[in-house]
């Protein structure tokens, strides 16, 4: 049986609606609204790595690092060679666009949010593995990531319009989990008042698949002339995929501790009658005016947050 372990990084939003059905991860593309400064345009990546073992002619196994990457928002209806454009790298297989699914063939959909402590000390092993040993991470249930309708505004109606993410990944198999700082970064909402308690937060999502050892899944692009990605099946075979949206200089979540709070981006996907007042923003408490990890933000409510 081959895993796919796929993170969500930095200012990714979550659509949970149809969650026993469904989960669906939206970026945004920062230079299609109004008002938002250059420094703060987020650049979308895909990075997916593996490893592929090579056996030479004298019998010895070599293991070769593989690494593919689809990145910058694909400009369907504005001319190349705009302000915020992205400039695109030569390793880069493709740009992001409208749908994208994962599939798995030979497994049933269903997505698991059940972890049991010995699936969080595997799961917690494997991510800090692939992590600098000074900044580890622990691992706990995906439920523990905060919902904008749920929590910060409780009993408001909103609006959500997942349509405004010029990319959009439907993922419909796998188990699911929250990622956590150690030390934790405590976490507190502005102004007070929020439906959401302070305390820690995760600073990423992700999402472990474990595809059948005779099946395969397709990284499948729906409305872009990008190529598909084919994940290989394989007892010994693991994907690392990391799904990211990030300002230049914020691609480190600890670097990012003088910067303005990114936060306040998600609201560009919400519709509300009468206009939200005030705008909820969550913080840090040794530096209140900066959101220094772009979290995650959900939306689980009922009107259009779903896939």
């Amino acid at each position: 049986m081959s895993k796919i372990t796929v993170n969500f990084k930095n200012l990714c939003a979550l659509f949970t609606r149809k969650l026993d059905d469904e989960l669906m991860v939206g970026l945004l593309d920062l230079a299609d609204f109004y008002g938002v400064p250059a420094e703060d345009i987020h650049y979308p990546k895909i990075t997916i790595e593996t490893e592929k073992k090579v056996v030479n002619p004298n019998g010895e196994i070599v293991v070769i690092p593989q690494v593919w990457k689809y990145e910058g928002f694909k400009r369907c209806c504005s001319p190349e060679g705009g302000e915020h454009a992205m400039h695109q790298s030569s390793e880069s297989n493709g740009s992001l666009l409208g749908d994208i699914q994962l599939e798995v063939f030979g497994l049933a959909p269903g997505l698991n949010r059940n972890l049991t402590p010995t699936k969080i000390v595997e799961l917690k092993e494997r991510e800090n593995k692939r992590r600098p040993e000074d900044k580890p991470i622990k691992v706990d249930n995906f439920d523990k990531s905060l919902d904008i309708e749920k929590e910060l505004y409780s009993g408001k109606p909103l609006t959500v319009l997942p349509g405004l993410c010029k990319a959009r990944f439907h993922f419909r198999h796998g188990t699911l989990y929250s990622i956590f700082p150690v030390p934790p970064i405590p976490t507190v909402f502005q102004p007070p008042g929020s439906g959401a308690p302070d305390g820690n937060y995760p600073v990423e999502t992700a999402l472990e698949i474990e595809a059948p050892e005779n099946g395969y899944a397709v990284l499948r692009f729906l409305n872009a002339d990008t190529p598909d990605f084919v994940f290989q099946g394989g007892a010994d075979q693991s994907y690392y995929v990391t799904i990211e949206n990030s300002p230049p200089k914020h691609e480190n979540h600890d670097a990012a501790a003088s910067d303005p709070n990114h936060f306040r981006f998600y609201y560009k996907l919400v519709k509300a009658d009468p206009p939200l007042d005030p705008m909820y923003l969550p913080t840090t408490a040794s530096s209140p005016n900066s959101d220094p990890f772009c979290m995650n933000g959900g939306f689980g409510g009922g009107s259009g947050g779903g896939g």
